[in-house]
């Protein structure tokens, strides 16, 4: 939903030829936090073995909130929605991009920032990226490494993962030059 250059990417379920993937999805971060449904479209095969599986694990479901997002689509409402977001959304990825610029110039590597609401910056590899957000975090800044997402420690790279989503634009600039400073801290 949230892509900023460039043509949307296929989905791995609409590539399938052989009908054996499985899309699941979330309106959590697509319309807000707070509501809790999601979705998963399943081979038709596997459509009446799920759909009693359902059943079961949800025998009340949250009927009225599905009823009512199902007609937020279908009214034009959700297409709408995305767009304002993605505009939002992107203003945002240009400001912390910008940030970036402003305190590091080329000596940070950003990846990512194509599409959704995240994107990671590396740091140099004698620097402790935990230690970074333990103290990013005492400045009222959350982040979160990126040597915690690898399998293996000796293959992780020290870097931030940073969103930017739920920050106020106003708020994104003064926010990374804090981070900033932490930064320098740990690499000087």
């Amino acid at each position: 939903e949230f892509r900023y250059g460039g043509r949307p990417l296929a989905s791995l379920q609409g590539m399938d030829t052989h009908n054996r993937v499985l899309y699941m999805g979330t309106f959590s971060k697509i319309m807000f936090p707070g509501l809790r449904i999601g979705f998963l479209v399943v081979p038709e095969a596997l459509s009446a073995a799920f759909g009693t599986g359902m059943a079961e694990l949800y025998r009340s479901g949250q009927v009225f909130l599905q009823a009512t997002l199902a007609d937020f689509m279908t009214e034009g409402h959700f297409s709408s929605h995305i767009r304002k977001m993605r505009v939002l959304y992107a203003e945002r990825l240009r400001l912390l991009q910008q940030a970036i610029q402003r305190n590091f110039g080329d000596q940070m590597h950003i990846t990512g920032g194509e599409a959704g609401l995240h994107l990671t910056v590396s740091l140099p590899p004698e620097c402790n990226d935990k230690l970074v957000c333990e103290d990013a975090r005492k400045e009222g800044i959350i982040v979160r490494p990126l040597s915690t997402y690898y399998m293996s420690p000796k293959t992780a790279r020290s870097g931030l993962l940073l969103g930017y989503a739920s920050v106020p634009d106003e708020a994104i600039g003064p926010a990374f030059d804090k981070l900033a400073k932490v930064i320098r801290k740990h690499v000087s």
